[in-house]
Protein backbone atom coordinates (compact mmCIF):
# COMPACT_ATOMS: atom_id res chain seq x y z
CA UNK A 1 0.00 0.00 0.00
CA UNK A 2 2.88 2.52 0.89
CA UNK A 3 3.84 2.53 -2.87
CA UNK A 4 0.72 4.06 -3.79
CA UNK A 5 0.81 7.18 -1.00
CA UNK A 6 3.74 9.32 -3.31
CA UNK A 7 1.29 8.94 -6.24
CA UNK A 8 -1.52 10.09 -4.32
CA UNK A 9 0.37 13.03 -2.23
CA UNK A 10 1.67 14.33 -5.70
CA UNK A 11 -1.77 14.28 -6.73
CA UNK A 12 -3.00 15.84 -3.84
CA UNK A 13 -0.02 18.67 -4.21
CA UNK A 14 -1.69 18.96 -7.78
CA UNK A 15 -5.40 19.18 -6.76
CA UNK A 16 -3.83 21.98 -4.13
CA UNK A 17 -1.69 23.97 -6.54
CA UNK A 18 -4.30 23.68 -9.47
CA UNK A 19 -7.81 23.37 -7.32
CA UNK A 20 -9.65 24.37 -11.01
CA UNK A 21 -8.93 20.47 -11.09
CA UNK A 22 -11.39 20.04 -8.43
CA UNK A 23 -14.17 21.27 -11.09
CA UNK A 24 -13.41 19.29 -13.60
CA UNK A 25 -13.96 16.47 -12.05
CA UNK A 26 -17.27 17.38 -11.06
CA UNK A 27 -17.79 17.49 -14.31
CA UNK A 28 -16.67 14.07 -15.40
CA UNK A 29 -18.74 12.69 -12.65
CA UNK A 30 -22.16 14.49 -13.91
CA UNK A 31 -21.34 13.60 -17.68
CA UNK A 32 -20.36 9.79 -16.23
CA UNK A 33 -24.20 9.77 -14.86
CA UNK A 34 -25.87 10.13 -18.57
CA UNK A 35 -22.70 9.00 -21.09
CA UNK A 36 -22.33 6.87 -23.60
CA UNK A 37 -26.22 5.35 -24.36
CA UNK A 38 -27.32 2.39 -25.75
CA UNK A 39 -29.17 4.73 -28.60
CA UNK A 40 -28.40 8.15 -29.39
CA UNK A 41 -31.58 10.12 -29.40
CA UNK A 42 -32.53 10.80 -33.38
CA UNK A 43 -32.02 14.37 -33.68
CA UNK A 44 -28.06 13.49 -32.47
CA UNK A 45 -28.22 10.72 -34.77
CA UNK A 46 -28.86 12.59 -37.90
CA UNK A 47 -25.93 14.04 -38.06
CA UNK A 48 -24.53 10.61 -39.31
CA UNK A 49 -25.74 10.63 -42.21
CA UNK A 50 -22.55 12.11 -43.77
CA UNK A 51 -20.62 9.38 -42.97
CA UNK A 52 -22.84 7.47 -45.82
CA UNK A 53 -21.32 9.74 -48.48
CA UNK A 54 -18.68 8.14 -50.58
CA UNK A 55 -16.88 10.92 -52.01
CA UNK A 56 -16.31 14.34 -49.60
CA UNK A 57 -17.59 16.88 -52.24
CA UNK A 58 -21.09 15.52 -51.61
CA UNK A 59 -20.49 15.15 -47.41
CA UNK A 60 -18.73 18.68 -48.16
CA UNK A 61 -22.27 20.35 -48.75
CA UNK A 62 -24.21 18.58 -45.68
CA UNK A 63 -23.80 20.85 -42.64
CA UNK A 64 -26.45 23.20 -43.07
CA UNK A 65 -25.28 25.90 -39.84
CA UNK A 66 -22.33 23.87 -38.89
CA UNK A 67 -20.13 23.10 -42.46
CA UNK A 68 -16.76 22.14 -40.46
CA UNK A 69 -18.20 20.29 -37.64
CA UNK A 70 -19.85 17.99 -39.98
CA UNK A 71 -17.19 17.86 -42.28
CA UNK A 72 -14.99 16.60 -39.49
CA UNK A 73 -17.44 13.69 -38.50
CA UNK A 74 -17.07 12.90 -42.12
CA UNK A 75 -13.16 12.64 -41.97
CA UNK A 76 -13.18 10.96 -38.99
CA UNK A 77 -15.16 8.14 -40.17
CA UNK A 78 -13.11 7.51 -42.87
CA UNK A 79 -10.61 6.14 -40.38
CA UNK A 80 -12.95 4.32 -38.42
CA UNK A 81 -16.86 3.79 -38.69
CA UNK A 82 -17.03 1.62 -35.67
CA UNK A 83 -18.60 3.54 -32.78
CA UNK A 84 -18.63 6.90 -34.37
CA UNK A 85 -21.23 7.87 -31.89
CA UNK A 86 -18.72 7.17 -29.15
CA UNK A 87 -16.30 8.67 -30.44
CA UNK A 88 -17.96 12.12 -31.48
CA UNK A 89 -19.78 12.06 -27.98
CA UNK A 90 -16.13 12.00 -26.27
CA UNK A 91 -14.61 14.31 -28.33
CA UNK A 92 -17.79 16.40 -27.72
CA UNK A 93 -16.92 15.76 -23.42
CA UNK A 94 -13.19 17.02 -24.21
CA UNK A 95 -14.09 19.94 -25.63
CA UNK A 96 -16.52 20.62 -23.05
CA UNK A 97 -13.76 19.63 -20.12
CA UNK A 98 -11.08 22.21 -21.69
CA UNK A 99 -13.94 24.79 -21.59
CA UNK A 100 -14.59 24.79 -18.41
CA UNK A 101 -10.62 25.23 -17.77
CA UNK A 102 -10.55 27.81 -20.03
CA UNK A 103 -13.65 29.53 -18.78
CA UNK A 104 -11.38 29.62 -15.13
CA UNK A 105 -8.61 31.36 -16.99
CA UNK A 106 -10.30 33.58 -18.42
CA UNK A 107 -12.57 34.76 -15.20
CA UNK A 108 -9.79 34.56 -13.07
CA UNK A 109 -7.38 37.15 -15.17
CA UNK A 110 -10.51 39.56 -14.85
CA UNK A 111 -11.60 39.05 -11.53
CA UNK A 112 -9.34 37.08 -9.16
CA UNK A 113 -9.36 32.83 -8.45
CA UNK A 114 -12.26 32.44 -5.65
CA UNK A 115 -14.64 34.54 -8.30
CA UNK A 116 -13.10 31.93 -11.00
CA UNK A 117 -14.10 29.03 -9.01
CA UNK A 118 -17.64 29.84 -7.95
CA UNK A 119 -18.24 30.95 -11.40
CA UNK A 120 -17.19 27.78 -12.92
CA UNK A 121 -18.85 25.08 -10.71
CA UNK A 122 -22.26 27.89 -11.62
CA UNK A 123 -21.10 26.98 -14.97
CA UNK A 124 -21.73 23.11 -14.05
CA UNK A 125 -25.68 23.82 -12.55
CA UNK A 126 -26.34 23.67 -16.55
CA UNK A 127 -28.26 20.46 -16.72
CA UNK A 128 -28.02 21.78 -20.50
CA UNK A 129 -24.47 22.17 -20.32
CA UNK A 130 -24.06 18.69 -19.51
CA UNK A 131 -26.54 17.43 -21.99
CA UNK A 132 -25.83 18.47 -25.13
CA UNK A 133 -21.88 18.25 -24.04
CA UNK A 134 -22.64 14.31 -24.65
CA UNK A 135 -24.15 14.92 -27.83
CA UNK A 136 -23.22 14.51 -31.18
CA UNK A 137 -24.09 17.90 -32.34
CA UNK A 138 -21.46 20.91 -32.35
CA UNK A 139 -23.06 23.01 -29.38
CA UNK A 140 -19.90 22.28 -27.46
CA UNK A 141 -18.00 23.59 -29.90
CA UNK A 142 -20.09 26.37 -30.22
CA UNK A 143 -19.50 26.97 -26.42
CA UNK A 144 -15.64 27.10 -26.51
CA UNK A 145 -15.78 29.36 -29.99
CA UNK A 146 -17.95 32.14 -27.75
CA UNK A 147 -15.57 32.05 -24.94
CA UNK A 148 -12.73 32.00 -27.75
CA UNK A 149 -13.95 35.43 -28.86
CA UNK A 150 -14.46 36.61 -25.97
CA UNK A 151 -10.95 36.36 -24.73
CA UNK A 152 -9.80 37.70 -28.36
CA UNK A 153 -12.46 40.99 -27.27
CA UNK A 154 -10.98 41.96 -24.26
CA UNK A 155 -7.42 41.15 -24.91
CA UNK A 156 -7.81 43.50 -27.86
CA UNK A 157 -9.59 46.10 -26.78
CA UNK A 158 -8.56 46.52 -22.51
CA UNK A 159 -5.12 44.41 -22.64
CA UNK A 160 -4.24 45.82 -26.00
CA UNK A 161 -2.05 42.99 -26.16
CA UNK A 162 -2.83 42.40 -30.55
CA UNK A 163 -4.09 38.59 -30.22
CA UNK A 164 -5.79 38.99 -33.34
CA UNK A 165 -2.40 39.48 -35.30
CA UNK A 166 -1.09 36.36 -33.68
CA UNK A 167 -1.33 33.68 -36.48
CA UNK A 168 -1.94 30.75 -34.21
CA UNK A 169 -5.26 32.85 -33.01
CA UNK A 170 -6.47 33.43 -36.37
CA UNK A 171 -6.03 29.88 -37.63
CA UNK A 172 -7.92 29.16 -34.66
CA UNK A 173 -10.16 31.65 -35.05
CA UNK A 174 -11.11 30.78 -38.73
CA UNK A 175 -11.57 26.91 -38.07
CA UNK A 176 -14.14 28.27 -35.12
CA UNK A 177 -16.21 30.63 -37.52
CA UNK A 178 -16.20 28.32 -40.32
CA UNK A 179 -17.21 24.91 -37.60
CA UNK A 180 -20.91 26.75 -36.86
CA UNK A 181 -22.47 29.59 -38.51
CA UNK A 182 -23.87 30.74 -35.21
CA UNK A 183 -20.12 31.17 -34.45
CA UNK A 184 -19.68 33.13 -37.85
CA UNK A 185 -22.83 35.28 -36.59
CA UNK A 186 -20.68 35.59 -33.38
CA UNK A 187 -17.19 36.51 -35.01
CA UNK A 188 -18.88 39.42 -36.84
CA UNK A 189 -19.94 40.76 -33.37
CA UNK A 190 -16.67 40.40 -32.18
CA UNK A 191 -15.23 42.10 -34.97
CA UNK A 192 -17.32 44.96 -34.92
CA UNK A 193 -16.95 45.35 -31.02
CA UNK A 194 -12.83 45.28 -31.77
CA UNK A 195 -13.70 48.02 -34.40
CA UNK A 196 -15.74 49.98 -32.98
CA UNK A 197 -13.70 49.82 -29.31
CA UNK A 198 -10.45 50.69 -30.83
CA UNK A 199 -11.58 52.74 -33.81
CA UNK A 200 -9.55 50.59 -35.57
CA UNK A 201 -8.97 52.14 -39.33
CA UNK A 202 -9.94 50.67 -42.87
CA UNK A 203 -6.45 49.12 -43.49
CA UNK A 204 -6.60 46.65 -40.60
CA UNK A 205 -10.13 46.14 -40.58
CA UNK A 206 -10.00 45.32 -44.22
CA UNK A 207 -7.19 42.67 -43.01
CA UNK A 208 -8.96 40.85 -40.36
CA UNK A 209 -12.32 39.98 -43.35
CA UNK A 210 -9.97 39.14 -45.77
CA UNK A 211 -8.06 36.64 -43.32
CA UNK A 212 -11.85 35.47 -42.35
CA UNK A 213 -12.97 35.08 -46.14
CA UNK A 214 -12.91 31.34 -45.76
CA UNK A 215 -16.01 31.46 -43.61
CA UNK A 216 -17.69 34.01 -46.12
CA UNK A 217 -18.34 30.66 -48.13
CA UNK A 218 -20.97 29.92 -45.50
CA UNK A 219 -23.11 32.69 -45.60
CA UNK A 220 -25.52 32.14 -48.48
CA UNK A 221 -26.07 29.07 -45.67
CA UNK A 222 -26.82 31.74 -43.07
CA UNK A 223 -29.46 33.13 -45.39
CA UNK A 224 -31.13 30.41 -46.67
CA UNK A 225 -31.78 29.25 -43.26
CA UNK A 226 -32.83 32.50 -42.43
CA UNK A 227 -35.13 32.17 -45.10
CA UNK A 228 -37.22 29.71 -44.75
CA UNK A 229 -40.50 29.91 -43.72
CA UNK A 230 -40.15 26.39 -40.97
CA UNK A 231 -37.42 27.97 -39.68
CA UNK A 232 -39.13 31.28 -37.91
CA UNK A 233 -42.64 28.93 -37.84
CA UNK A 234 -40.78 26.46 -35.35
CA UNK A 235 -39.10 29.33 -33.15
CA UNK A 236 -41.96 31.29 -32.98
CA UNK A 237 -42.53 31.22 -29.26
CA UNK A 238 -38.78 32.11 -28.78
CA UNK A 239 -38.54 35.51 -30.18
CA UNK A 240 -40.19 38.83 -28.79
CA UNK A 241 -43.86 38.72 -29.39
CA UNK A 242 -43.77 42.95 -31.00
CA UNK A 243 -47.33 42.65 -31.46
CA UNK A 244 -48.26 44.93 -28.69
CA UNK A 245 -46.58 46.26 -25.45
CA UNK A 246 -48.39 43.86 -23.41
CA UNK A 247 -47.27 40.78 -25.29
CA UNK A 248 -43.99 42.00 -25.80
CA UNK A 249 -43.54 42.24 -21.99
CA UNK A 250 -44.79 39.00 -21.94
CA UNK A 251 -42.85 37.08 -24.32
CA UNK A 252 -39.73 38.80 -22.95
CA UNK A 253 -40.75 37.23 -19.08
CA UNK A 254 -41.27 33.90 -20.48
CA UNK A 255 -38.07 34.01 -22.86
CA UNK A 256 -35.96 35.41 -19.83
CA UNK A 257 -37.34 33.05 -17.47
CA UNK A 258 -36.66 29.70 -19.78
CA UNK A 259 -32.69 31.40 -20.43
CA UNK A 260 -32.22 31.43 -16.68
CA UNK A 261 -33.60 28.03 -15.88
CA UNK A 262 -31.28 26.60 -18.55
CA UNK A 263 -28.45 28.12 -17.52
CA UNK A 264 -28.86 27.81 -13.60
CA UNK A 265 -30.82 24.76 -13.10
CA UNK A 266 -31.62 24.81 -9.11
CA UNK A 267 -30.07 28.02 -8.45
CA UNK A 268 -32.98 29.78 -10.77
CA UNK A 269 -36.40 30.36 -8.69
CA UNK A 270 -39.07 32.05 -10.99
CA UNK A 271 -40.52 34.26 -8.52
CA UNK A 272 -37.61 36.00 -8.01
CA UNK A 273 -36.48 36.80 -11.68
CA UNK A 274 -36.78 40.66 -10.96
CA UNK A 275 -33.51 39.96 -8.69
CA UNK A 276 -31.83 37.72 -11.02
CA UNK A 277 -32.16 40.45 -13.13
CA UNK A 278 -30.86 43.20 -10.83
CA UNK A 279 -28.02 41.09 -10.23
CA UNK A 280 -26.70 40.71 -13.38
CA UNK A 281 -26.88 44.64 -14.04
CA UNK A 282 -24.99 44.89 -11.25
CA UNK A 283 -21.46 46.06 -13.09
CA UNK A 284 -23.81 48.57 -14.97
CA UNK A 285 -24.72 50.70 -11.72
CA UNK A 286 -21.12 50.39 -10.42
CA UNK A 287 -20.18 52.03 -13.57
CA UNK A 288 -17.97 49.07 -14.53
CA UNK A 289 -16.24 49.65 -17.93
CA UNK A 290 -15.09 45.70 -18.15
CA UNK A 291 -18.31 44.64 -18.59
CA UNK A 292 -19.27 47.16 -21.03
CA UNK A 293 -18.24 44.37 -23.86
CA UNK A 294 -20.12 41.99 -22.52
CA UNK A 295 -23.16 43.86 -22.00
CA UNK A 296 -23.23 44.81 -25.90
CA UNK A 297 -23.09 41.34 -27.15
CA UNK A 298 -25.82 40.22 -25.17
CA UNK A 299 -27.76 43.41 -26.17
CA UNK A 300 -26.65 42.33 -30.00
CA UNK A 301 -28.39 38.94 -29.75
CA UNK A 302 -31.16 40.34 -28.08
CA UNK A 303 -31.78 42.87 -31.02
CA UNK A 304 -31.62 39.94 -33.71
CA UNK A 305 -33.95 38.08 -31.22
CA UNK A 306 -36.24 41.22 -31.77
CA UNK A 307 -35.56 40.70 -35.63
CA UNK A 308 -37.23 37.28 -35.53
CA UNK A 309 -33.46 36.32 -36.43
CA UNK A 310 -32.19 34.50 -33.66
CA UNK A 311 -34.13 32.51 -30.75
CA UNK A 312 -33.87 32.51 -27.11
CA UNK A 313 -34.70 30.35 -24.41
CA UNK A 314 -34.48 27.19 -26.74
CA UNK A 315 -31.94 25.86 -24.36
CA UNK A 316 -29.47 24.91 -27.27
CA UNK A 317 -29.51 28.10 -28.77
CA UNK A 318 -28.61 29.84 -25.45
CA UNK A 319 -25.51 27.92 -24.99
CA UNK A 320 -23.47 29.98 -26.92
CA UNK A 321 -24.75 33.67 -24.70
CA UNK A 322 -23.73 31.44 -21.54
CA UNK A 323 -19.78 32.23 -21.24
CA UNK A 324 -20.73 36.04 -21.68
CA UNK A 325 -23.62 35.75 -19.14
CA UNK A 326 -21.34 34.34 -16.85
CA UNK A 327 -18.74 36.76 -17.19
CA UNK A 328 -20.82 39.37 -16.75
CA UNK A 329 -22.26 37.63 -13.42
CA UNK A 330 -18.32 37.20 -12.57
CA UNK A 331 -18.09 40.91 -12.55
CA UNK A 332 -21.47 41.32 -10.39
CA UNK A 333 -20.07 39.82 -7.64
CA UNK A 334 -16.18 41.19 -8.19
CA UNK A 335 -18.19 44.35 -7.66
CA UNK A 336 -20.13 43.41 -4.78
CA UNK A 337 -16.49 42.86 -3.34
CA UNK A 338 -17.20 39.62 -1.42
CA UNK A 339 -14.24 38.60 1.23
CA UNK A 340 -11.87 36.01 0.08
CA UNK A 341 -12.87 33.49 2.94
CA UNK A 342 -16.60 34.07 2.12
CA UNK A 343 -16.16 32.94 -1.61
CA UNK A 344 -14.13 30.31 -0.49
CA UNK A 345 -17.15 28.64 1.67
CA UNK A 346 -19.30 28.97 -0.68
CA UNK A 347 -17.55 27.64 -3.47
CA UNK A 348 -17.26 24.25 -1.37
CA UNK A 349 -20.48 24.69 -0.54
CA UNK A 350 -21.45 24.72 -4.39
CA UNK A 351 -18.99 21.74 -5.43
CA UNK A 352 -20.63 19.44 -2.58
CA UNK A 353 -24.14 20.53 -3.75
CA UNK A 354 -24.04 20.68 -7.34
CA UNK A 355 -23.05 16.99 -8.15
CA UNK A 356 -25.53 16.03 -5.62
CA UNK A 357 -28.46 18.38 -6.94
CA UNK A 358 -27.62 18.35 -10.64
CA UNK A 359 -29.29 15.49 -12.09
CA UNK A 360 -28.87 15.74 -16.59
CA UNK A 361 -31.51 13.97 -18.48
CA UNK A 362 -30.64 12.46 -21.88
CA UNK A 363 -33.88 11.45 -23.58
CA UNK A 364 -32.97 8.39 -25.07
CA UNK A 365 -35.04 7.09 -27.97
CA UNK A 366 -33.74 3.38 -27.77
CA UNK A 367 -35.10 1.78 -31.48
CA UNK A 368 -32.29 -0.97 -31.09
CA UNK A 369 -35.03 -3.19 -28.83
CA UNK A 370 -37.49 -2.59 -31.68
CA UNK A 371 -34.95 -3.39 -34.50
CA UNK A 372 -34.41 -6.95 -32.52
CA UNK A 373 -38.15 -7.76 -32.64
CA UNK A 374 -38.65 -6.89 -36.38
CA UNK A 375 -35.39 -9.13 -37.43
CA UNK A 376 -37.29 -11.91 -38.73
CA UNK A 377 -39.36 -10.12 -40.98
CA UNK A 378 -36.42 -7.60 -42.20
CA UNK A 379 -36.59 -8.47 -46.28
CA UNK A 380 -39.13 -10.52 -45.98
CA UNK A 381 -41.58 -10.41 -49.06
CA UNK A 382 -44.81 -10.83 -46.59
CA UNK A 383 -44.14 -7.79 -44.43
CA UNK A 384 -43.32 -4.15 -44.74
CA UNK A 385 -42.07 -1.81 -42.36
CA UNK A 386 -42.96 1.65 -42.09
CA UNK A 387 -40.78 4.57 -39.82
CA UNK A 388 -42.35 7.64 -39.49
CA UNK A 389 -39.96 10.47 -40.51
CA UNK A 390 -39.10 11.35 -36.95
CA UNK A 391 -37.41 8.25 -36.70
CA UNK A 392 -35.76 7.94 -39.44
CA UNK A 393 -32.46 9.19 -38.77
CA UNK A 394 -32.39 6.21 -35.97
CA UNK A 395 -33.84 3.41 -38.10
CA UNK A 396 -31.38 4.11 -40.93
CA UNK A 397 -28.22 4.24 -38.92
CA UNK A 398 -28.75 1.57 -36.12
CA UNK A 399 -29.91 -0.89 -38.33
CA UNK A 400 -27.49 -0.29 -40.98
CA UNK A 401 -25.33 -1.58 -37.77
CA UNK A 402 -27.71 -5.02 -37.54
CA UNK A 403 -28.21 -5.59 -41.11
CA UNK A 404 -25.58 -4.04 -43.30
CA UNK A 405 -25.37 -1.63 -46.41
CA UNK A 406 -25.55 -1.42 -49.92
CA UNK A 407 -24.66 1.25 -52.19
CA UNK A 408 -26.83 3.88 -54.11
CA UNK A 409 -27.09 7.17 -55.94
CA UNK A 410 -28.31 9.91 -55.07
CA UNK A 411 -30.61 12.64 -57.06
CA UNK A 412 -27.26 14.64 -57.10
CA UNK A 413 -25.28 11.79 -58.51
CA UNK A 414 -23.51 10.99 -55.24
CA UNK A 415 -22.87 7.65 -53.90
CA UNK A 416 -24.68 7.31 -50.99
CA UNK A 417 -24.79 3.86 -48.68
CA UNK A 418 -28.48 2.88 -47.13
CA UNK A 419 -29.50 0.52 -45.21
CA UNK A 420 -29.60 -3.11 -46.71
CA UNK A 421 -32.92 -3.85 -46.03
CA UNK A 422 -35.60 -3.48 -49.19
CA UNK A 423 -38.88 -3.27 -47.24
CA UNK A 424 -39.00 -0.44 -45.63
CA UNK A 425 -40.55 3.00 -46.39
CA UNK A 426 -40.17 6.51 -44.34
CA UNK A 427 -44.03 7.59 -43.85
CA UNK A 428 -43.84 11.77 -43.65
CA UNK A 429 -47.81 12.68 -42.08
CA UNK A 430 -47.66 15.91 -44.22
CA UNK A 431 -47.31 14.08 -47.74
CA UNK A 432 -50.38 12.42 -49.13
CA UNK A 433 -48.18 11.82 -52.01
CA UNK A 434 -45.74 9.77 -50.31
CA UNK A 435 -48.17 7.65 -48.64
CA UNK A 436 -49.87 6.84 -51.65
CA UNK A 437 -46.11 5.90 -52.94
CA UNK A 438 -46.04 3.57 -49.67
CA UNK A 439 -49.70 2.01 -50.36
CA UNK A 440 -48.90 0.72 -53.77
CA UNK A 441 -45.87 -0.55 -52.81
CA UNK A 442 -47.78 -2.39 -50.32
CA UNK A 443 -50.07 -3.28 -52.56
CA UNK A 444 -47.24 -4.35 -55.01
CA UNK A 445 -45.68 -6.75 -52.90
CA UNK A 446 -49.08 -8.12 -51.47
CA UNK A 447 -47.11 -7.91 -47.59
CA UNK A 448 -49.60 -9.43 -45.44
CA UNK A 449 -48.20 -7.49 -42.11
CA UNK A 450 -47.28 -4.03 -41.73
CA UNK A 451 -44.88 -2.89 -38.95
CA UNK A 452 -45.41 0.67 -38.15
CA UNK A 453 -42.33 2.47 -35.74
CA UNK A 454 -42.34 5.39 -34.23
CA UNK A 455 -43.26 7.53 -30.37
CA UNK A 456 -45.59 8.74 -28.41
CA UNK A 457 -44.65 10.84 -25.31
CA UNK A 458 -46.92 10.30 -22.39
CA UNK A 459 -49.93 12.48 -22.06
CA UNK A 460 -49.47 13.44 -26.06
CA UNK A 461 -50.39 12.25 -29.54
CA UNK A 462 -47.73 11.57 -31.14
CA UNK A 463 -47.40 11.56 -35.69
CA UNK A 464 -47.63 7.61 -35.49
CA UNK A 465 -51.47 8.33 -35.01
CA UNK A 466 -51.52 10.23 -38.37
CA UNK A 467 -50.11 7.20 -39.80
CA UNK A 468 -52.37 4.81 -37.98
CA UNK A 469 -55.13 6.64 -39.71
CA UNK A 470 -53.92 6.57 -42.80
CA UNK A 471 -53.21 2.76 -42.56
CA UNK A 472 -56.84 1.78 -40.85
CA UNK A 473 -58.37 4.62 -43.55
CA UNK A 474 -56.90 2.40 -46.21
CA UNK A 475 -58.64 -0.72 -44.81
CA UNK A 476 -55.65 -2.56 -42.04
CA UNK A 477 -56.90 -3.91 -39.34
CA UNK A 478 -54.44 -2.80 -36.04
CA UNK A 479 -53.21 -6.69 -34.83
CA UNK A 480 -51.27 -5.31 -32.08
CA UNK A 481 -49.14 -2.11 -29.87
CA UNK A 482 -46.23 -2.76 -28.12
CA UNK A 483 -45.05 0.34 -25.86
CA UNK A 484 -41.04 0.60 -24.88
CA UNK A 485 -39.11 2.88 -23.08
CA UNK A 486 -39.45 6.69 -23.42
CA UNK A 487 -42.55 6.05 -25.45
CA UNK A 488 -41.53 3.71 -28.36
CA UNK A 489 -43.79 2.45 -30.18
CA UNK A 490 -44.13 -1.32 -32.56
CA UNK A 491 -47.67 -1.28 -34.11
CA UNK A 492 -48.77 -4.57 -36.06
CA UNK A 493 -51.51 -4.29 -38.60
CA UNK A 494 -52.48 -6.87 -40.99
CA UNK A 495 -53.57 -5.84 -44.65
Amino acid sequence: MSKYIPKSKGFLDLISKRIEILVGLVYLYLVQKIAYPINFQQDDVSELKVINFEQFSCAAIQGDNHPLFTNLIWFISRVSKQNIEYIISSLNILITLFSILFLYRLIKKYTNEQIALLTSIIFLSSTNLIVYSISIKQYPLEILGSMFFLYLLYEEIIQQSKVINNNKNIVFAILLATASLTLLILFFVTLFLIVMFKRANLKNTMKSLVLFSPSFYFLPNVLDKLNRPSYREYWNEFFVNTSSIDQALESISFIFNLVMKGYFGFFYYERLAFIYFIFLLLPFFFKDKISLPAYLIVLIFIFFNFLKLYPLGGGRTDLILFPTVLFLISRSIYSIKFGKKYLISIFIILLIAVPSVTEPYYKIENISPILKDISPFINNENAYIIPMYEQQNSFEFYSAELYGQFLTTTKNGCAYLKPNISNYSIFLPESQERWDKILSVINETDAKEIYLIGIELDGTNGMIRDAEKYLLGSGMTKVSEKVYDVGMLLIKYSN
